[in-house]
């Protein structure tokens, strides 16, 4: 992979004479891109957008905090999602306030008018059953096993349900799949652990009663964005952007971390009370299309890039300078 990644590295940096401003978004290989970063500095303005702090492949180590923060610091602007990596940014890795654009996540505003694809696994139409969907990348760190223990007390408790794990699986899948004949859970999950094709998304979300999110850490989530595009409720844990999400846009409910029963108490409440989550589906389809949509969020994009200009222009006219 880094050998590769190097070799793309090489070809965006023979054409990078042809942009004004180079927007990155998910540093793939953190040694080499932090190291690239600072070269390339200095031939263009250089955007960043941090979706998480601490991005998934990153080890949290001395290493690592060092590798981000250079990175970091070699970016002219870089733009967050939610307030906790604002404040990350500057308190974990030093980077002044003025260099940081508090920008949020836009909706998926494509899937509105998007054609529906068939996913027959998830048709019932005789007889629908309430679906809990979880959706995305599967990674310790989104908590499939905490949503598997509350489903087991969701059936001891008489609710009717399934559970529809998707997406692909960035981790090993068995002990997820152990977890679920242990609990005797085969009859109610339905595994899709693979890569999902956006034509395809949207079918999915389509199927949920509720969208789940029992993740450990993150700090703003596609899925979650995703959901309330879809005008789906959401039940997700008390953190980072999760948080902003459903609080200012009323449109889920929120738990703990690593909390089985208040996870399934949640769950419990919105499969059974409609009027609920009826609501909370209005409310998400409204945040999506007002406090998520893309004009205004284009703007402070365009302002950001201007900024990272402006301060690019002032490094390259000041000696000595250009690396800070």
């Amino acid at each position: 992979m880094r050998a590769s990644h190097k070799k793309r590295l090489a070809r965006l940096t023979a054409a990078v004479g042809r942009y004004d401003v180079l927007h990155l978004h998910f540093p793939p290989v953190l040694p080499v891109d932090a190291r690239w970063l600072h070269l390339i500095r200095h031939r263009i303005p250089v955007v960043h957008t941090v979706h998480n702090l601490w991005p998934h492949r990153a080890s949290r180590d001395a290493s690592d905090r060092q590798r981000l923060r250079r990175l970091y610091h070699a970016c002219h602007q870089l733009i967050a999602h939610t307030e906790d990596t604002v404040r990350g940014l500057i308190d974990e890795f030093g980077v002044p306030p003025e260099r940081i654009a508090r920008i949020p996540h836009g909706n998926f505003r494509q899937f509105w008018n998007q054609e529906r694809a068939s996913v027959p696994a998830l048709d019932h139409p005789a007889e629908p059953t309430p679906t809990i969907l979880m959706f995305g990348e599967l990674r310790p760190s989104k908590g499939a096993d905490v949503l598997l223990r509350a489903a087991a007390t969701l059936r001891d408790r008489g609710v009717a349900f399934r559970v529809v794990l998707a997406g692909a699986p960035f981790a090993a899948t068995q002990p997820i799949r152990d977890l679920t004949r242990e609990l005797d859970l085969e009859d109610r999950v339905v595994f899709h652990l693979r890569y999902v094709e956006e034509e395809v998304v949207p079918s999915y979300f389509e199927a949920a009663s509720v969208v789940a999110l029992p993740y450990r850490t993150i700090d703003q989530s596609g899925v979650a964005i995703a959901a309330l595009t879809m005008g789906r409720a959401i039940v997700a844990t008390r953190i980072a952007g999760f948080t902003d999400l459903v609080e200012q846009g009323e449109c889920g409910l929120l738990v703990p971390v690593d909390d089985v029963e208040s996870l399934a108490a949640a769950l419990e409440r919105l499969l059974t009370d409609d009027g609920l989550r009826r609501r909370f589906e209005r409310n998400a389809r409204r945040y999506a299309e007002t406090a998520l949509a893309w004009e205004p969020i284009a703007e402070c994009t365009i302002d950001a890039y201007r900024k990272a200009g402006v301060l690019w222009a002032a490094c390259s006219r000041t000696p000595g300078n250009a690396g800070r």
